[in-house]
């Protein structure tokens, strides 16, 4: 196998996933624009230009044809991969560390830093599949909210992945202090909480199915 060599951003890559049919790629770095390539031949498609700050983290839903950006400007950009149009911009409170579409594509959930004097939080948003079909307007105000405030003894913990579980069972995400937390998706409820590690989680690998 040749390995393929991809140039095309300018300071350092934050993250790379590939589509569901493994035959795009889609990165992000700390240059503000994410990109979209040929997996087969390394050819850049196109970029997504509108963020104003470094990317985080990006998640292309199961046809590969909306793809969701959450970046350091505070906010989730929801764009139209073939033509490159932002759909809609859901502001935050802080920074967007994850994002993360749902299984079926109906919703997203994100998380984000605190800030000021806004509290760390996970955040679930609706985005209907047919929005662009049926003429749906999109809501800033999100469908769920679980607000993340100081530990006990003062401590900030900042969440730093998110996933959703088969079925959308819960919410999968992990923190700066070594802990993984579920949550329900409906009720915003905590579910368990484990310390599978004693330090940040930088990142995982979700596999779906």
């Amino acid at each position: 196998m040749r390995p393929i060599l991809l140039k095309g951003h300018e300071r350092s890559i934050t993250v790379v996933k590939y589509n569901y049919d493994g035959d795009l790629l889609f990165t992000a770095s700390k240059d503000h624009v994410p990109s979209m390539w040929r997996a087969e031949n390394g050819e850049r498609i196109g970029t997504f230009n509108g963020h104003k700050g470094t990317i985080w983290d990006l998640d292309v839903d199961r046809f590969s044809a909306r793809l969701l950006t959450a970046s350091a400007d505070a906010s989730v950009n929801l764009w139209n991969c073939e033509t490159g149009e932002i759909l809609h911009t859901f502001k935050h409170h802080g920074p967007v560390r994850g994002v993360a579409w749902a299984e079926g594509g109906n919703m997203f959930a994100s998380i984000n830093d605190p800030f000021v004097d806004h509290n760390a939080q996970i955040s679930v948003y609706d985005a209907p599949i047919d929005a662009t079909v049926t003429g749906y307007s999109y809501s800033d105000l999100p469908r769920l909210e679980i607000d993340l405030p100081k530990q006990s003894d003062g401590r900030v913990v900042k969440p730093t992945n998110i996933a959703w579980l088969n079925l959308n069972e819960a919410l999968f995400v992990t923190f700066d202090n070594g802990a993984i937390r579920l949550y329900d998706p409906v009720t915003g409820e905590e579910m368990e909480e484990i310390f599978p590690h004693e330090k940040k989680w930088k990142r995982f690998s979700h596999m779906r199915r």
